[in-house]
């Protein structure tokens, strides 16, 4: 091991540099856990199996990878071409650093804990999800301690929203100046405080064992659910332990605020709190959903009971959070090693059990106790496992690796609906002309396109991908699909505009794409093979892309007069025919050298290369 000092910093390098700030005590020091470690445990695993590691990943590959990971969204060009001109042996680091100090971080990870913890659609009138994302992003951006971060949770209670219409509530329509105004001061228009956080605990307002399940399953990676209906021979929870877990959750309650509202058009506003005697004056079926938690006495999972607590939620979070609980640790470090690895130390990641046993108990114990020892530092875990050699391995390369198991290749994992959406976007520089389209609001038509997205290529990260499985139907969508199809196209204050207006050479245009789009330069052969393709004669073609399905969006009416319904790129077909201003004012202007051009951008954009984080 080698131990250099530079730019301020001091650095170990084992094959990876591992950044810190010189004269500050850092949480690799204080744990004694470094990137290394991780490398050296495997390391002795893959020479047990015979196993020849992939080499390292090329620098540009590896800043697309971790830009991903971390911020959910591919570099810039100028980020990939600054970071391959670099080259500083630290600059791998500094990289990690710099993403994790990013605003794109946080709004990266409120987007994970939001499709985890509230999914695609929650139907419910007292859900604001707007407020759920701003908790979450507000937590993430304090780098609040995971433990603290659970507890704020699970304990939450107070106001639920602001108040709005169902589709402000949804994210689909901006809120009115007052709710706005008053949401981002955390208060209501009467400033009673405002805890997003119970949006969470509202989702399942009906249903405390849907509550008691997801709890158990998102932070102690056990799927104590199964145990609802009757007992599993050869599963260690019982259906005691659920009616007593889920027991735990039955005294909290909704109380309306506004018991006049609109129910039909407006979210309510209500107060969660916890109601320290029997659940009355609940309709019949409700009570019948609650009766045998009701009845139950409150206890986590290993028997240490909660029944003389004077709040049941707060004595749980305490159990649940503690230093000494053998599942809190142990199930976020499996679901971020996941997360960045492609697979878990079990499989699936929220499946702790006897009968389903963990790959590498070693290291998943240690990189646990390295997080705890760190107080619960998200970002200090994230760092650990992306300056690990293993993480920085390249896709293919290993040897005798079999199915991957022990991470001896990067696996290649697919982008999730935001990442797609948000790296197309960056790719091609759409974020001006479809923020026009949503009369100023870019989110607005960001959440519809999504929805596209969501149905088509919400994948399993947890299984590795070898090579491009999408569907037909997700091929479809982005060959045929409007924000593609459109970036392709030289509007003005696009990414294809720019690249067309670059007075260079042909190659740098191809250049140009590459590195918006793949966040690398060509090959040589890749060059050689596009200069001849767009030098080749050709006729333009007149083209005019197929109508998108309608989009029926809960709470979003017309999408704000963003295309009526549809598609709301649909609106720019118009312009794409007519080729208005600086691109010549009608199609026949257009040259068979800027079509293939255009067609270049457009395979690039539908390339498996881009769709995945390699």
């Amino acid at each position: 091991m080698q131990t250099v000092m530079g730019k301020g910093r001091w650095l170990v390098l084992s094959g990876v540099a591992l950044l810190a700030v010189a004269g500050t005590t850092t949480n690799a020091q204080k744990t004694g856990f470094l990137p290394s470690d991780i490398d050296k445990v495997l390391g002795a695993e893959w020479k047990k199996a015979q196993i020849t590691p992939a080499p390292l990943v090329d620098d540009a590959r590896f800043l697309r990878r971790i830009s991903l990971d971390i911020t959910g969204v591919i570099p810039t060009s100028e980020a990939v071409t600054k970071f391959m001109a670099d080259k500083s042996p630290t600059k791998r680091a500094e990289a990690i650093e710099e993403l994790l100090a990013s605003p794109r971080y946080a709004v990266h990870w409120a987007n994970y804990w939001d499709d985890v913890l509230m999914g695609n659609q929650v139907k419910s009138p007292i859900v604001d999800r707007v407020e759920f994302k701003r908790w979450l992003t507000q937590q993430i951006a304090d780098n609040t301690p995971y433990n603290k971060f659970v507890y704020n949770l699970i304990t939450a209670s107070g106001r639920n929203s602001p108040g709005g219409t169902y589709a402000q509530a949804a994210g689909v329509m901006p809120r009115d100046a007052m709710e706005m105004t008053a949401s981002e001061k955390g208060t209501t228009d009467d400033g009673t405080p405002i805890n997003g956080a119970t949006n969470w605990h509202l989702k399942y307002a009906k249903t405390p064992a849907e509550l008691s399940g997801a709890a158990s399953k998102v932070f102690l990676g056990i799927q104590i659910q199964c145990a609802q209906c009757h007992d599993h021979k050869t599963e260690k929870w019982k259906q005691d332990d659920f009616r007593r877990f889920t027991a735990c959750f039955v005294q909290t309650r909704p109380v309306p605020v506004d018991r006049k509202q609109d129910k039909m058009k407006m979210v309510q506003k209500v107060d969660l709190t916890d109601l320290n005697r029997p659940v009355r004056r609940l309709p019949k079926k409700t009570i019948e959903g609650f009766s045998e938690y009701l009845a139950a006495k409150p206890a986590a999972i290993d028997g240490t009971t909660f029944e003389d607590s004077p709040n049941r939620r707060v004595a749980l979070a305490g159990w649940m959070t503690a230093d000494k609980n053998p599942y809190f640790a142990d199930a976020i470090v499996n679901r971020m090693w996941a997360h960045f690895m492609g697979r878990g130390f079990v499989d699936p990641i929220d499946d702790f059990r006897p009968t389903n046993p963990v790959t590498m108990p070693t290291l998943m114990k240690r990189l646990s106790a390295n997080f705890a020892n760190s107080g619960y530092d998200s970002k200090h875990l994230i760092r650990t496992i992306c300056n690990s050699r293993t993480y920085q391995s390249a896709v293919g390369g290993a040897k005798n690796a079999g199915n991957n198991q022990l991470w001896a290749q990067y696996r290649l994992k697919p982008m999730n609906p935001d990442q797609l959406m948000d790296s197309l976007v960056l790719a091609t520089d759409m974020g001006g002309v479809m923020e026009k389209i949503g009369g100023g609001n870019l989110e607005t038509i960001k959440f519809a396109i999504k929805r596209q997205f969501t149905f088509l290529f919400d994948v399993d990260e947890e299984f590795e991908q070898k090579s491009f499985e999408g569907t037909i139907p997700q091929a479809l969508l982005l060959m045929n699909g409007q924000l593609v199809s459109n970036a392709a196209t030289p509007l003005p204050q696009t990414a294809m505009a720019d690249i067309m207006a670059i007075p260079g050479d042909d190659a740098q245009k191809i250049e140009a794409m590459y590195l918006r789009t793949v966040s690398r330069k060509p090959t040589t052969k890749e060059l050689a093979k596009w200069q001849e393709f767009v030098n080749a004669p050709r006729d333009v073609v007149q083209t005019r892309g197929p109508e998108a399905p309608m989009m029926k969006v809960r709470g979003a009416g017309k999408i704000n007069k963003a295309g009526g319904g549809q598609d709301p790129l649909n609106r720019l077909m118009a312009r794409r025919q007519g080729r208005q201003g600086r691109f010549g004012g009608n199609s026949s202007a257009v040259t068979p050298k800027q079509q293939a051009f255009e067609d270049i951008f457009w395979a690039l954009l539908n390339s498996s290369e881009f769709m995945f984080n390699h």
